[in-house]
């Protein structure tokens, strides 16, 4: 199972009480322009690679990012559900490592946030 895939099935286990759709890697076109539901996008951003011995690699750091896009009119506490995400997602090994703050996007007149998480992989 892909780095992706561990985390939308992730997510969907602990988000399902305020999102309304998952999505890997793009939100269908179809999709796109919904604003009546929450939805959160998960994208690879780039791997590292680490703990060299022996001339090779022991480890691989996966960073993935994550935005979530929330419907128009919602009444949930932003802070609150965000912490809450960011405390889950460490709980089951992601560390949360960068958060860029909350934006609006300029063709839905969505609230949203990104932030981005990693995994270490000992292979």
């Amino acid at each position: 199972m892909t780095i992706i895939v561990q985390a939308v099935e992730l997510l969907k286990s602990i988000t399902s009480d305020w999102v309304d759709n998952i999505y890997p890697n793009a939100i269908p076109e179809e999709a796109q322009d919904k604003t009546d539901e929450t939805i959160i996008l998960v994208r690879p951003a780039f791997d590292t690679l680490g703990d060299y011995s022996s001339d090779t690699f022991n480890t691989i750091t996966r960073h993935l990012s994550i935005q979530i896009f929330y419907k128009l009119g919602n009444e949930i506490d932003y802070d609150l559900v965000e912490v809450q995400l960011y405390k889950a997602l460490e709980a089951k090994g992601f560390r949360v490592d960068g958060i860029k703050g909350r934006l609006i996007d300029i063709d839905t007149g969505q609230e949203y946030q990104t932030f981005t998480v990693t995994n270490n992989k000992t292979v």
